[in-house]
């Protein structure tokens, strides 16, 4: 049984796991980690 991986919303890269996801959205898409939830400013 194969667990599905954490996958990047933005450029489809897979990692292997919430917090590896959450470090690269804020680090090359420059967006609040999905743990951290959407901090955008209207």
């Amino acid at each position: 049984m194969s667990e599905k991986k954490p996958t990047c919303p933005y450029c489809e890269s897979i990692f292997e796991n919430n917090q590896d996801l959450s470090k690269h959205i804020d680090r090359i898409h420059g967006d609040s980690g999905i743990l951290e939830g959407s901090r955008k400013n209207s």
